[in-house]
């Protein structure tokens, strides 16, 4: 700040990583209907949820 006033001026940043831990990969038959739920370890909160009816249909 001076006798001319004052300058403002802003900055904005994202931050994103991962932070799971690899998996080593596998295999499922799945040949009937399911459900799939994903959960926070820490609270239980439920963070997704899905139905697959009819998998052959999925893929």
């Amino acid at each position: 700040m001076d006798e001319e006033g004052t300058e403002a001026a802003a900055a904005t940043g994202v931050v994103a990583g991962g932070t799971s831990a690899p998996t080593d990969p596998f295999e499922m038959t799945v040949d009937r209907p399911f459900h799939v739920l994903i959960r926070d370890r820490e609270t239980g909160t439920v963070l997704f949820y899905g139905r697959v009816v009819d998998a052959a249909a999925a893929q």
